[in-house]
């Protein structure tokens, strides 16, 4: 980026009037906690298969399930994952990122009863691909729902309750599992999506929607309760910059996404980001954690080992906002990024000196435990975190919603592959290589992204996209000069 463009953002930032000095944050705070409950009941459903698979091939099942068919039941539900980012652009620009939350939310009760009246596991296939269509597009419009709700100061931090209220879910519902039965966790399961559902009278729509639709008065009324000041006079300047970013732009232009050139560069961004987050496996790790537990070959079963796993990065996701706003993105993003991949070499390293050369020790059965919770750890505060961020901030609100889409897609498609891959690679050449894949995947393609990845702490969204799009740049700076 040239250095006038630079010295444009930072010095252009400095002009605007922030509303937070006499206002309030307590809205933006309700809105996105509420919206997070839907996070924690789809951390269940990833959880789900943790516990549950274990159970279902064993013999105490209520009805028969093979190895392979579990395998499936946790591969499907990607599958309805990617069908879900598919489905959400059609409905996020035409009834709105609030309603859309709400709208998707009915396909994971619907799959939570099929799974509880299950009679094989053909309903459990179908139960997962429709929990996974709501788990889809959920992801899709939380990351622009909170984007657009939250003042550029906190948006890191509301952005961050996505993966903080994931894992709350995981360590949830995981923790009923070591100590209920598996009929109790599906029914206990369904009703984290009742709870959300009933918070849902508490959110607000985003004021980039109603300018999208051309509710100006609507937009302002709801900024104006976002940021808790009395005189729109406040939001005036703000208001502004959000329009420019919207004006003479069609709904959901999958063809600008595609040939406006900062755009394609923000899919590229974006893709290299996804690619490096799902490559550490997160996606397998969370599904088989019970099974590779029982690989460690310690006191503690593997069902508390899951539980400890799960409850320290959740108490993990809740320290996050300490640190998310404190430093830079592309920092956090390598640093976290070159954790996981030398906790991921250790795990593969242990399990090949226990699993095949048959190494007794007893000191290095614990590395597995440590080590994933210290990726987990990682993940959580970084790798993890960061991609929601940069994809609610580098597009425009005009393409925002299929560009997401395209995220989440990618993301679908890269954990399935991951999540099928892992069995396969692990029955072939040993689960210790799956992990050396993950581990050199991770340090790889996190060293190549932080040199394509833009910097966006402490900016507005229209700075971010200025920063990229010369149009967008020079409108907003005829906006600032006017005041």
């Amino acid at each position: 980026m040239p250095e006038e463009t630079e010295q444009y953002c930072h010095v252009n930032r400095n002009k605007v009037k922030e509303s937070k000095n006499n206002g309030s944050r307590f809205w933006q705070f309700v809105c996105a906690i509420c919206a997070c409950i839907s996070m924690v009941g789809w951390g269940g459903c990833q959880a789900w298969t943790s516990p549950s698979i274990p159970f279902l091939t064993s013999s105490s099942s209520p009805f028969p399930v093979t190895e392979e068919q579990g395998a499936w039941i946790v591969s499907v539900f990607y599958i309805g994952d990617l069908f879900g980012a598919f489905l959400n652009p059609f409905f996020i620009d035409r009834i709105g990122r609030k309603k859309t939350l709400i709208l998707f939310a009915f396909p994971g009760l619907i799959g939570w009863l099929v799974v509880i009246f299950a009679k094989n596991y053909l309903y459990l296939f179908v139960a997962r691909i429709i929990i996974g269509i709501g788990q889809g597009s959920t992801y899709n419009s939380l990351v622009i729902y909170l984007s657009e709700i939250s003042e550029k100061r906190i948006r890191g931090i509301l952005i961050n309750l996505i993966p903080t209220s994931n894992f709350i879910g995981l360590f949830v519902c995981t923790s009923v599992a070591a100590f209920t039965s598996y009929e109790f966790l599906n029914i206990f399961s369904a009703s984290l999506l009742i709870i959300f559902i009933a918070t849902t009278p508490l959110l607000m729509e985003t004021p980039y929607y109603y300018l999208l639709r051309g509710q100006h008065e609507s937009a302002v009324q709801n900024l104006m309760k976002l940021r808790g000041v009395n005189d729109a006079r406040e939001l005036d300047l703000e208001i502004r910059e959000m329009t420019l970013t919207i004006r003479d732009r069609k709904l959901n232009s999958w063809r600008e996404l595609l040939v406006k050139k900062s755009n394609r560069k923000g899919l590229m961004i974006m893709s290299c980001i996804k690619l490096t987050q799902m490559m550490t496996g997160i996606g397998p790790i969370s599904a088989y954690a019970q099974e590779i537990f029982t690989y460690t070959d310690i006191a503690i079963s593997a069902g508390i080992q899951v539980m400890m796993f799960n409850g320290i990065s959740m108490f993990a996701s809740l320290t996050t906002n300490a640190v998310i706003d404190r430093f830079r993105r592309r920092t956090l993003f390598l640093s976290t990024a070159l954790i996981s991949s030398f906790c991921l070499a250790s795990v593969g390293t242990v399990f090949f000196m226990t699993l095949h050369l048959q190494t007794e020790t007893t000191f290095i059965k614990w590395i597995p435990l440590v080590s994933l919770v210290i990726f987990q750890v990682a993940h959580v505060v970084g790798i993890g975190t960061v991609p929601y961020i940069i994809q609610g901030e580098i597009f425009p609100i005009n393409v925002k919603g299929s560009a997401v889409s395209c995220g989440m897609v990618m993301g679908s498609v890269l954990i399935f592959i991951t999540s099928a891959g892992y069995k396969f690679l692990s029955i072939l050449a040993g689960v210790y290589t799956t992990f050396w894949v993950f581990a050199a995947s991770c340090f790889v393609l996190s060293i190549f992204t932080f040199f394509v990845m833009p910097e966006t702490k402490g900016m507005t969204l229209e700075d971010i996209l200025a920063k990229r799009d010369p149009e967008i740049r020079n409108k907003l700076e005829a906006e600032r000069r006017r005041c």
